[in-house]
């Protein structure tokens, strides 16, 4: 995935102040700004917390993409305007600065929206009177490092093909929702690629619990069967869910059937793609277990089913005890 920056603007979203700070001409990016603003449009894009959305008729954005090359810093000084209303409407949702870029994306031309969120940070200040005196001053409104990343973000693309968001829960009316995706893009939310995966690794161990009680796939060996079939190619395109299904159930078709069923259910068609990204194979290589006295053990899948490594023993309690061989002292 490639992203090349085009042209970026800050707003400056205050909910200290009565009214936003809005930018009259886009940034002067210098090298090393670009780099900046480039890494953190490439980790939002990339996030696994991002979902693949679509607009909904009554949707603003579509219109204003249109003239969103022609006229870039008016576009987004009304979608910044709107953005600070919701804000002011709702405290919960942390003050802001708000980049905007215009940016290919894989060659497509893009409107992205990422809201740094405000970081306390300490700072030196020097003052000179009678002598220097050096002192700390916290900063309650720095923004994240060159490593850190967007709190909420959207790129939505200018023909209106691509619509991606990354939004947070908040005390909104009451309740923990999200806000950025409905109130603002106004899109109907999909699944993120974490959150498709969860949906396929429970499936995956609800058909194990339906036909097989103890003797099928648990989770670990869910994961297992993930990592092995389709995470050894670091660039091979992603994995259906059909896909999917084939590698745990080939020979299986009643198991077939019924893994088939809970992800539609859950709207995973079988030809939907299901990303892996690298945190969730760093995730699935280790299955944590918990003694009730607080004991921890990591077991990497590889050898969870591995009798010459570990063996599960049950007890008559209905307890499991975990005897850990071949330990080197």
């Amino acid at each position: 995935m490639e992203i090349t920056l085009q042209a970026a603007v800050l707003h400056l979203l205050d909910t200290h102040a009565d009214q936003p700070v809005l930018a009259d001409r886009p940034m002067e990016a210098q090298e090393e700004t670009a780099r900046y603003l480039t890494a953190h449009l490439q980790r939002a894009f990339c996030s696994e917390e991002a979902r693949d959305c679509r607009f909904d008729e009554q949707s603003p954005l579509p219109g204003l993409l249109e003239n969103a090359e022609d006229n870039f810093v008016e576009v987004t000084r009304q979608i910044a305007n709107r953005w600070f209303e919701l804000l002011q409407q709702w405290p919960a949702i942390p003050a802001a600065d708000v980049l905007f870029a215009l940016a290919t994306v894989d060659g497509v031309p893009c409107l992205a929206a990422l809201k740094l969120n405000y970081k306390a940070a300490w700072l030196h200040v020097s003052e000179q009177g009678t002598g220097v005196e050096n002192r700390l001053v916290r900063q309650p409104s720095a923004l994240p490092g060159a490593s850190g990343k967007a709190d909420e973000a959207f790129f939505a693309a200018l023909d209106g093909s691509i619509c991606r968001v990354i939004e947070k829960k908040y005390d909104i009316d009451g309740r923990r929702s999200a806000y950025l995706c409905r109130h603002l893009v106004g899109a109907v939310s999909g699944y993120s690629p974490k959150e498709k995966l969860e949906v396929v690794r429970a499936a995956a161990v609800e058909v194990n619990q339906q036909f097989y009680g103890s003797l099928g796939m648990d989770e670990p060996a869910v994961n297992a069967a993930l990592l092995e079939n389709f995470c050894e190619e670091k660039d091979a395109e992603p994995p259906t869910a059909e896909q999917i299904c084939e590698a745990l159930y080939g020979d299986v078709p009643h198991a077939r059937e019924a893994f088939t069923r809970i992800l539609e259910e859950k709207d995973v068609s079988p030809a939907e793609p299901v990303t892996i990204l690298p945190a969730a194979v760093r995730r699935m290589g280790n299955q944590k277990l918990k003694a009730f006295s607080g004991v921890e053990v990591k077991v990497p899948v590889e050898v969870y089913k591995d009798p010459s490594a570990i063996e599960f023993i049950k007890n008559e309690d209905g307890t499991t005890s975990l005897l850990i061989k071949n330990i080197l002292v």
